[in-house]
């Protein structure tokens, strides 16, 4: 086995053990959660589903940036959550049942939405960017609705046994990915620094900023769903994303650069949030 297989293997594995941690300390209850907040979750995926590739679109139209970073922009913002945003958006003082609910139905209804708008965007970019329902439906299985609903599963028979695992689990996921994606990080590098010196990172700092800030005023009065919804409208799942460019752009790794560039970005643009977001009064519910 190659060494990028090894990578692969090594982040789908990763991922899975970070989802499986998150489904042994949730309930029914939780990923069901919005389904009872008809207000909260209709303003939610407004923002991420609407305003999120909007203003990706205004920014590819004012910027003149690389194809690949206008790509890579629609192909995040029409993406669902990422698996492991929830833990980031907890350690934030996130509303733990808002988060893993919001990952759960944008997962199911990206299965539909992604291929349908990739299509559309398609024309816009001039570009044969097309995903499959079954792709989509094939990355959400595997790194979101399989190993949340196993940990629900295992929850609900032998909950004194989630409870010893769930935060083991979780630790030992994210410990994991970091192992992995630092390699895949060393691969990329000249690719990434291409796009420096020619805007993109303030161009991808200020669409950060701007989705994070929508997700924020629309969350409500509650601080924590207010981070939740503010970190889920600005990060977005890579491997859909990788998809989508991948199909748009004929050398693989500069979509795959292009994507990496703006994890790396939100991750870095929205520390002084989480920071912030820690020090604010808990509400009461």
């Amino acid at each position: 086995m190659s060494t990028a297989e090894l990578i692969k293997v090594g982040i789908l594995a990763s991922v899975f053990l970070t989802v499986l941690g998150m489904g042994l300390a949730a309930t029914w209850n939780d990923a069901t959660y919005l389904v009872r907040k008809p207000s909260l979750l209709a303003r939610s995926l407004f923002s991420m589903f609407v305003l999120m590739p909007v203003i990706c679109v205004c920014a590819a139209l004012l910027f003149h940036l690389p194809p690949a970073i206008n790509v890579a922009l629609v192909a995040l913002a029409i993406s669902p959550v990422p698996p492991l945003l929830p833990q980031k958006e907890l350690t934030a003082g996130g509303h733990g049942a808002y988060a893993i609910s919001l990952v759960a139905i944008a997962a199911v209804l990206s299965i539909l939405y992604v291929p349908f708008i990739t299509s559309l965007f398609a024309d816009w970019f001039n570009s044969p960017a097309e995903v499959s329902t079954g792709v989509v439906a094939r990355i959400v299985l595997t790194t979101i609705l399989m190993p949340l609903a196993l940990g629900m599963a295992i929850r609900a028979w032998m909950p004194a046994l989630a409870g010893r695992t769930a935060k083991p689990l979780g630790l030992t996921g994210i410990a994991l990915v970091l192992l992995c994606c630092l390699p895949l990080l060393i691969r990329l590098w000249p690719i990434i620094v291409l796009f420096h010196g020619n805007g993109t990172l303030l161009m991808l700092a200020l669409v950060t900023l701007v989705g994070t800030a929508v997700g924020h005023f629309l969350g409500g009065p509650d601080n924590w769903d207010r981070t939740v919804l503010g970190l889920s409208t600005s990060a977005r799942h890579p491997a859909v994303a990788i998809a989508i460019t991948s199909s748009a752009i004929e050398e693989n790794r500069l979509a795959l650069a292009a994507v990496v560039l703006y994890v790396l970005v939100v991750t870095v643009v929205t520390v002084p949030y989480v920071l912030w977001s820690k020090k604010q009064p808990a509400p009461v519910r």
